[in-house]
């Protein structure tokens, strides 16, 4: 069974957002990432998480779904952070959400 997994740390600007946010006060701080997909079962996660705090401050996880090849899919944030996107390409996904 092949699965791929992937972790990297990224710098960026976070700040909680939620439907009602007039304006979203962010900082920045190191973001690391935990991406996997299990090719042969179609399902993947990830998981994302301030360096600083070890996730007491920013965290987030979830589930991505897949058909053959192609991102169809994905559960546990409200929209799925650009660098698991890029990551997933960088696996062989086709974008298809």
């Amino acid at each position: 069974m092949e699965t791929l997994e992937k972790q990297f740390k990224k710098s960026m600007y976070v700040g909680y957002e939620t439907s009602i946010s007039p304006h979203i006060n962010r900082e920045k701080k190191v973001m690391e990432y935990n991406v996997g997909w299990i090719k042969e079962e179609e399902r993947g996660w990830f998981e994302m998480y301030d360096e600083d705090s070890g996730g007491e401050d920013y965290y987030g996880e979830g589930m991505l779904e897949f058909n053959g090849n192609k991102l169809v899919g994905y559960d546990g944030v409200f929209s799925l952070d650009e660098n698991i996107i890029d990551c997933v390409k960088k696996m062989g996904a086709i974008i298809n959400l």
